[in-house]
């Protein structure tokens, strides 16, 4: 074999090896990106003893604007608060932002009928919803359920979906304060 030849031979070895590194290197990049695309859904059901009244707009904007960076989220445009008056049993106050991943949106009813609560002690019913393309953590969602704390949670069931392949549930928990034998903020730890 000539100089020649065993030099070209030399270098579509060299190039074999480059090309089976980049598409090694590509397949370890989307395997990152697949595991922080994971589509996650968190739905919050939560009944509370205490709820937010139409004079809080202003400071929910800021519990919405603060639960987003505390998360690490990206907001598109400042959260939109309105209270909601009509019809009866819909009264309370909403909330909704994009975010880059998608939205977070949330709805107290201030009045709901009795005969949708689990707790006696209820007042109040909360319907969170937070959607993301990305990945929710378990510290962003033991953080979500801590600032619910202020509302004094009597009841809640919490669903974490996933999104990407199919409608797949990673947890599902609920707590209730009349039957449970742990405190809410045990119940935020174990979560």
């Amino acid at each position: 074999m000539s100089l020649f030849n065993k030099s070209q031979k030399a270098n579509t070895m060299s190039k074999n090896i480059t090309l089976k590194n980049k598409n090694k290197n590509k397949a370890n990049q989307n395997k990152k990106t697949n595991d922080l695309i994971q589509h996650h859904h968190l739905l919050i059901r939560a009944e509370t003893q205490t709820c937010p009244k139409k004079e809080d707009k202003d400071k929910m904007k800021s519990f919405v604007e603060k639960l987003i960076k505390d998360i690490e989220m990206a907001p598109l445009s400042h959260p939109e608060t309105f209270y909601v008056t009509e019809p009866r049993y819909n009264e309370g106050l909403t909330a909704i932002v994009p975010i880059q991943t998608s939205h977070i949106a949330f709805h107290f009813w201030a009045n709901p009928s009795h005969t949708i609560l689990h707790n006696v002690l209820s007042k109040c019913l909360l319907q969170f919803d937070i959607y993301t393309c990305g990945k929710l953590t378990k510290k962003q969602i033991k953080h979500i359920l801590h600032e619910l704390t202020a509302y004094q949670v009597s009841h809640i069931d919490v669903t974490l979906l996933n999104r990407k392949w199919s409608l797949t549930i990673d947890k599902h928990s609920k707590w209730d304060s009349s039957d449970s034998s742990e405190s809410w903020n045990d119940w935020i730890q174990e979560f």
